[in-house]
C-alpha cells in the first residue's frame, strides 16, 4: 500500500479525471482552514463546478490554497447499506461506478453517505473523508496505509478503506 509523501500531483488532470464524462457526479473541490476544517460553502473553492466552468483563474486560485492550509478534492462518493448477507457500497469515481459488497462487517462503518478524497497541501497528498457531512463538516485525514486516523473511518482494518484507497490512486494523476 503507498504511503502518503511528498508527490507532484496534477491538480489539474486530477480534477478533470474525477469529474470526466459523468454530469450528474458529486463532485467538490473545497478549500480548508488552518485547522482542517471545510468551510460553509460560500468561497469559490468549494461551489459544484463541470470541468467547462474551471478555468486558469480557478486553478491559480487552487494553487494559492494549497500552498496556504490545503484543499479537499473529493474523488469517490459511496452510500452504503446493511443487507442480510453483510454491507453493500456503491462507489462513484468520476465516470466510473462500481459496487464493494462484503461480509466482514467486524471493521466495518456503515453509513448511508461519505464522501473520499485527497487533501493537498504543500505537496503532501493525505487520504480524507467526510461521513454524512454537511456544511462545515470535519473531514478526518491520515497518510495512506498509516494508522493515524480515525479507526472508524480510515482504518485499514476495515475492507472498505483498502479498496476506496486503491480506486483513490487510480484516480490521483501526478506530473512523475
Amino acid at each position: 500500500m503507498k504511503i502518503s509523501g511528498k508527490i507532484n500531483i496534477n491538480v489539474p488532470e486530477t480534477v478533470e479525471n474525477a469529474v470526466s464524462g459523468r454530469e450528474d457526479f458529486h463532485f467538490y473541490v473545497d478549500e480548508l482552514t488552518s485547522n482542517g476544517y471545510m468551510p460553509t460553502y460560500a468561497g469559490r473553492a468549494d461551489e459544484k463546478y463541470s470541468f467547462e466552468s474551471m478555468d486558469d483563474s480557478f486553478f491559480e486560485f487552487l494553487d494559492e490554497k494549497i500552498a496556504e492550509n490545503g484543499i479537499y478534492i473529493r474523488l469517490i462518493l459511496v452510500t452504503g447499506e446493511m443487507t442480510p448477507e453483510g454491507a453493500r457500497f456503491t462507489l462513484e469515481c468520476g465516470k466510473n461506478e462500481s459496487t464493494f459488497i462484503t461480509d466482514d462487517v467486524s471493521n466495518l462503518l456503515v453509513f448511508e453517505f461519505a464522501d473520499f478524497g485527497i487533501r493537498v497541501c504543500r505537496g503532501e497528498v493525505t487520504l480524507g473523508t467526510t461521513v454524512d457531512g454537511g456544511c462545515g463538516h470535519t473531514p478526518y485525514f491520515a497518510e495512506f496505509g498509516s494508522d493515524r486516523g480515525n479507526e472508524e473511518y480510515l482504518s485499514l482494518d476495515n475492507p472498505l478503506n483498502r479498496f476506496v484507497i486503491e480506486q483513490i490512486w487510480k484516480m490521483i494523476r501526478t506530473d512523475e
